[in-house]
């Protein structure tokens, strides 16, 4: 956000000169001004105080990497990883493509920008559908005329998405103790059937994001919906009425309590797949059913692991396969008694917890979620990438050679691109942090909403989520991403938590929302009011007066920043994983993104990027034309300043774009940020032998109902040494 530089220089100018700023105002202001690219190397995580829960570290990190690798622990012989095998992300090609969340059916759409056909064909010309192989001719999934013109014609364009294969879906009707595969029925989702009418793994709605590093978001999924508080159940905080752990009360008593571990989103994040039927789980699974289940079961045990693995070595059979304990014996040595040791069965009824010795669960069964979140975040907080040839660059212990592409591609990052509006900070994110030191100690509060200039001729502020944004990939409507919901309801964009406050309420310094997130407007760069700062604080007239239906909220469409480190490892690109190249991707930016102005004879209507109509207040439906909320922030290099000198409609702004050599001087810059140990899998990144699906047979014969699955032994397990057979670090996804 370039023109953050004035609102904070201003705000501490005016701090020198004692106006009266808190000190949380000054701190955050300091915060702000502190965000320049840096070395990620020495910086911590912010982390919850799990004082009187976590008894054994080490144990509860082993525990976290078990269940994050074991494939026992779906219910179909899929684990968290089998999503995230690849520096955290997804590399497979085949039975990757998702109707998406829009329609639930594979189908060309060229109606959004007046095509006629709906063939139903991949760019390359496959039938769309599940189990298709996917080639480099596929993509991207939204084809121009010319690659530096956004509004050049367009030659193909889909609304379906590249993700991740999951689970067969079906519904649980049991599972037994000790046996590592669910009983379930066949599934039923008629979009996934490919292989002779049989059922194929489903794959998810939105792109799969990678996992290192994501310790430092302050949310977790494209949408934020992993919050950063932990209830020990879900990924909603203290959004979900009826959480609660069972803590053990007296001696043979046990009581229902509510957790709330902040800077836990991680934790809240390692909730969600395990009971999702396009992840790992056949519907209607339970965590308590998992517990059951893999109980007595010995973590990894077909899996090999490692003699020198960072973190199991320890724990590791003496056969090399699996772990020697089982998940019972891990859990008690990594947690304390009191959320395991009681006697006895009880049921979960909404907030109430009932004795049943027929069909209850265990203290230890029913707090198996807690134990899982906990432990999977402890492991992977432990996944920071942080020995790249960038970190290395800044620190000065190997700078790049002058006139290098790297070092041009940089000059660019920083520069012309203005990549840093949304990729700044050592973590390359808007939405993530860092604690400098200790993480008993970490920094106040970040900024989490703001109010900026987002309009081509400067006029119009909007009011939105930091970290989270709408730059123009698709239309809005297909995906609405932070504008969403909960299921109770409630907003998941902390702008409309706060914008549907009383105006007293929003006005009042410290505000406690839903999620415990504060808003402080003494911090935004366009002010509601041309009061002087000294206006800020308890009972502020300006927030008192503002009014939520008249602001421009930027909210709809907008998704999470993804760091960019290790990004030549991670492709496809984007929530739609809809770009296959970094390459793609840069000049996808060099053109001001896929956005498209509306057909309008109003000029601000027609340059409205909310993707909601008018202000940011409209029904996403009737306004599918446009995609991005965006216009100066998300321009082509170059233009914003030609449109702010000249007062031009944005439809009138010369586009500058990037030369080809640009563009390969910043694929180089970003393929620096690769730290080599997590292409190479050394250190903290290694890991047991992973066996994944990687699409299906064609086997008319399944007496399942289910298509068999072609297993793909991509991963042997590593040591802490790592292996010669690494990852390929070009930023391409057919380059692996």
């Amino acid at each position: 956000m370039q023109t953050n530089k004035f609102i904070i220089s201003t705000l501490a100018a005016v701090a020198t000169f004692g106006a009266a700023l808190d000190l949380r105002a000054q701190a955050l202001v300091e915060e702000v001004e502190v965000r320049p690219l840096g070395a990620l190397t020495g910086l911590q995580p912010r982390l919850p105080d799990l004082t009187g829960i976590v008894v054994n570290r080490d144990a509860a990190i082993a525990l976290g990497k078990a269940l994050f690798w074991d494939t026992q622990a779906g219910s179909d012989g899929v684990a968290c990883v089998s999503c995230h095998f690849q520096a955290g992300a997804d590399s497979r090609t085949v039975n990757q493509l998702s109707p998406g969340l829009l329609d639930k059916r594979f189908l060309q759409l060229g109606q959004y920008f007046g095509g006629a056909n709906g063939s139903g064909y991949t760019a390359g010309g496959t039938p769309a559908g599940a189990n298709i192989s996917l080639e480099p001719e596929d993509f991207p999934l939204h084809k121009l005329a010319d690659d530096n013109d956004r509004k050049s014609p367009v030659i193909y364009t889909t609304n379906d998405v590249v993700s991740s294969a999951g689970t067969f879906g079906g519904t649980i009707t049991g599972i037994v103790p000790g046996n590592p595969i669910d009983n379930c029925t066949p599934g039923t989702n008629d979009i996934f059937r490919n292989v002779h009418g049989q059922q194929t793994r489903v794959v998810e709605p939105r792109n799969t994001p990678t996992t290192i590093n994501a310790v430092f978001n302050v949310r977790n999924f494209w949408d934020g919906r992993a919050n950063n508080v932990f209830n020990g159940v879900d990924p909603f905080g203290n959004r979900s009425p009826d959480a609660f752990v069972v803590e053990t009360v007296g001696r043979s008593g046990v009581a229902t309590r509510r957790m709330a571990l902040t800077n836990a989103s991680l934790a809240s994040q390692a909730v969600g797949p395990p009971l999702s039927s396009s992840e790992s789980s056949c519907a209607g699974r339970i965590f308590p059913q998992i517990g059951r289940k893999l109980g007595s079961l010995r973590p990894l045990s077909t899996q090999q692991v490692a003699v020198d693995d960072s973190r199991l070595a320890a724990f590791r059979h003496v056969s090399g396969v699996g772990l020697s304990q089982t998940y019972t014996q891990l859990i008690r040595q990594a947690f304390a008694p009191k959320y395991w040791s009681a006697a006895g069965k009880w049921v979960r009824q909404g907030s109430l917890l009932t004795p049943s010795s027929t069909n209850g669960y265990t203290q230890q069964e029913l707090n198996f979620s807690m134990f899982w979140g906990v432990s999977i975040m402890l492991y992977e907080s432990l996944l920071v990438s942080d020995q790249s040839p960038f970190d290395k660059h800044m620190s000065g212990a190997e700078p790049f050679a002058p006139n290098s592409p790297e070092a041009r591609g940089l000059a660019l990052f920083t520069g012309k691109g203005a990549c840093m509006d949304c990729h700044d900070g050592p973590v390359l994110s808007t939405a993530a942090v860092v604690a400098e030191g200790s993480v008993t100690n970490p920094p106040l509060d970040p900024l989490v909403v703001e109010r900026m200039l987002m309009a081509s001729d400067g006029s119009r502020p909007a009011i939105y989520d930091i970290g989270f944004y709408n730059i123009g990939v698709r239309p809005t409507v297909e995906d609405v991403g932070i504008g969403g919901t909960d299921p109770w309801g409630n907003p998941l964009s902390f702008t409309r938590q706060f914008l549907q406050q009383s105006p007293f309420a929003r006005a009042v310094a410290n505000q406690v929302y839903k999620d415990p997130f504060k808003v402080d407007p003494c911090l935004w760069e366009h002010r509601v009011t041309e009061n002087a700062p000294e206006t800020c604080g308890n009972g502020s007239p300006e927030l008192q007066a503002m009014l939520p239906t008249e602001e421009r909220q930027a909210i709809d469409g907008s998704f999470k920043t993804p760091t960019l480190r290790n990004v030549g490892l991670t492709a496809p690109y984007f929530h739609n994983g809809g770009y296959a190249t970094l390459e793609s991707v840069v000049r996808f930016y060099g053109r001001g993104g896929n956005r498209r102005p509306a057909q309008s004879n109003d000029e601000i209507e027609a340059d409205d990027n909310t993707g909601t109509g008018l202000l940011g207040n409209g029904d996403v439906l009737s306004n599918q034309n446009k995609g991005s909320n965006l216009a100066a922030e998300i321009e082509a290099p170059g233009a914003e300043e030609a449109d702010m000198a000249e007062g031009l409609p944005e439809s009138q702004v010369p586009a500058e774009g990037f030369s080809d050599q640009e563009v390969n001087d910043l694929v180089a810059f970003m393929l620096s940020l690769t730290d080599p140990r997590v292409a190479c899998r050394k250190g903290d990144f290694d890991h047991p032998q992973l066996v994944i699906p990687h699409g299906h047979v064609d086997d008319a014969n399944k007496s399942t109902g289910n298509a068999a699955d072609y297993w793909d032994a991509v991963l042997p397990a590593t040591g802490r040494n790592g292996t010669d057979l690494c990852f390929n670090n070009s930023g391409n996804l057919f380059e692996r």
